[in-house]
């Protein structure tokens, strides 16, 4: 009688296991080999992380400068009404 076999890849490392269909016990396992890019590869994809990285710095840069404007506008809102204790509808206190 002739066992059947299961190879079955693992989805987080690519492994794969060669599991015995009666049992379920794993036979063997087969490590997965990733190849390594070329060099001219890595430095093209480190030109681009950078320019990724640029444009991620300059809309943080451009939401820091919303942001400043919005606590000026409070910061305004809260001086012209020194006695109001909750903040008028157009202001959002945060």
């Amino acid at each position: 009688m002739a066992f059947q076999t299961i190879t079955v890849e693992c989805p987080c490392c690519k492994a794969a296991l060669v599991v015995d269909s009666e049992t379920g016990s794993v036979l063997s396992h087969k490590e997965f080999k990733k190849e390594r890019a070329s060099l001219e590869d890595f430095i093209a994809n480190q030109k681009n992380r950078t320019a990724e990285l640029d444009a991620k710095f300059n809309a943080a840069k451009e939401k820091e400068k919303n942001h400043l404007s919005v606590i000026e506008k409070k910061f305004e809102a809260a001086k012209k009404n020194k006695d109001l204790k909750d903040p008028p509808p157009s202001v959002n206190w945060d």
